[in-house]
């Protein structure tokens, strides 16, 4: 009885649609300068600020000045960097998607369970796979990388052909035998050389998805894709985020 009560209120359109629905309830937890929501990209945005309350499909915004602490219902939280801006769609029981339009956010999901239980990150160049995890995701002109904090996430070329994917474990070996290199004699450089170019192409090749896992990070350049260990301006860049984040960081249950 009270459910056909509650069903005919919601048509009545008595009820806001967090109420009547599964959705999860997104609220800004903490907030600081330029923070806006809009139904769509194209409508007009309106500001918010902390302990507002966002609708479960909106693309949230941060200006020049702005950042903010978003919590995703059960999914997790959102920490978005200055000049961010990400489309969020949490209408279900759980966040299904994050498609990131640009900037530098921090993604840190709860563990999902059941294998059809995968929330998608989308960005220009890839869709990432998640299932609990932390993450960050930093889209601008001059730097378009994915580094990673904890977990591992599948990333899934939007290109036929797939990633050119080049891994800096060939590029630390060579380094490595370049400095020995220098001090050796003029047919050992012509050797080290020779070695540098094989190992080189070796370390190229063509995947249409990759996992990647804690402390390593992928920079796209076009469709070339290069796999390496975290570098320091990521790090510093997941390390300011945390920071911000504060204890809401550790409710996470990644």
């Amino acid at each position: 009885m009270m459910d056909t009560v509650k069903w005919i209120v919601c048509a009545l359109g008595l009820f806001g649609a967090q109420s009547c629905f599964a959705a999860n309830v997104i609220d800004i937890v903490k907030s600081d300068g330029g923070v806006t929501v809009s139904k769509t990209v194209e409508d007009k945005p309106k500001a918010v600020a902390t302990r507002s309350r966002l609708p479960a499909v909106n693309v949230l915004s941060t200006g020049a000045n702005g950042r903010a602490v978003v919590r995703v219902g059960s999914t997790g939280y959102l920490v978005l960097e200055k000049n961010s801006k990400v489309e969020i769609d949490a209408s279900k029981d759980r966040a299904t998607f994050f498609r990131h339009l640009t900037g530098k956010i921090y993604y840190a999901v709860n563990t999902l369970k059941g294998k059809d239980q995968v929330l998608e990150v989308r960005v220009k160049m890839a869709t990432i796979g998640v299932r609990g995890t932390r993450f960050l995701v930093t889209d601008m002109p001059e730097r378009n990388v994915i580094g990673m904090r904890k977990g591992t996430v599948s990333v899934s070329s939007l290109a036929e052909e797939g990633f050119e994917i080049h891994k800096s474990a060939a590029v630390d070996g060579v380094a490595a035998m370049k400095d020995e290199a220098q001090a050796a004699m003029d047919k050992e450089r012509a050797a080290f050389e020779a070695y540098k170019e094989n190992v080189q192409r070796d370390f190229i090749e063509y995947k249409r998805e990759l996992q990647l896992g804690a402390d390593r990070m992928l920079s796209f350049d076009g469709k070339r894709a290069d796999e390496q260990a975290l570098d320091d301006t990521t790090k510093n860049d997941l390390e300011s985020l945390e920071s911000y984040a504060g204890v809401w960081i550790n409710k996470v249950r990644d």
